[in-house]
């Protein structure tokens, strides 16, 4: 399985905020400040891989035109550091309003106080949830974390695009995955949408 690297992806952020002329920081503020009531993806990540949510982002809405929510883009005026029941329920009600959950796995999301919050919530509550790793290179092998077994990898190659894992049925299967579907059918599935 091949995954998105960190260099494909900051490629991609500065490349948007280039094309915007300014910082990625910047160009976070304006991306996309449309409140909507319907999202494909709920983007679970950490603000501390702001360069990486960005090319993430300008990944799955400019090469798939998907609707993707990301709490710091849509709310950036919102403390994320500061967890409060109004911040949670806010966070909440973007999930409601969300088709599937991509949970952005980099370095930095172990660290987050949101990621397994949304991630539980989610699975509990729509059960359509998808793991997203970025890695440091092309040779850096995906590290995984025991709980993000439970959930199909996303996977990324040039030619193919994204691709989605099966998900396991046992926990054994989990690093022995050798099925997987188109991201755009994964997501009908996870729907309901996908016929027979």
């Amino acid at each position: 399985m091949a995954y998105l690297t960190e260099t494909y992806v900051r490629r991609r952020a500065q490349g948007r905020a280039n094309r915007k002329g300014m910082s990625v920081r910047s160009a976070l503020k304006v991306e996309s400040r449309l409140d909507r009531t319907r999202y494909d993806i709920f983007l679970s990540q950490t603000i501390k891989d702001e360069e990486l949510v960005l090319g993430v982002y300008a990944i799955l809405t400019e090469d798939l035109s998907l609707t993707v929510f990301c709490d710091w883009i849509e709310a950036p005026e919102t403390d994320r550091a500061n967890v409060t029941p109004e911040n949670a329920r806010y966070i909440r009600e973007k999930m409601k309003l969300s088709e599937t959950l991509l949970f952005l796995d980099s370095e930095s999301a172990d660290q987050s106080k949101w990621m397994c919050w949304e991630l539980g919530w989610f699975d509990a509550a729509k059960g359509r949830v998808g793991v997203l790793p970025v890695v440091l290179s092309a040779s850096t092998p995906y590290r995984g974390r025991e709980f993000l077994g439970l959930y199909p990898l996303v996977s990324y190659e040039e030619i193919r695009g994204f691709t989605v894992s099966r998900p396991p049925r046992t926990i054994l299967e989990t690093y022995n995955r050798t099925e997987s579907m188109p991201f755009s059918q994964w997501r009908r599935a996870a729907a309901g949408t996908l016929q027979p």
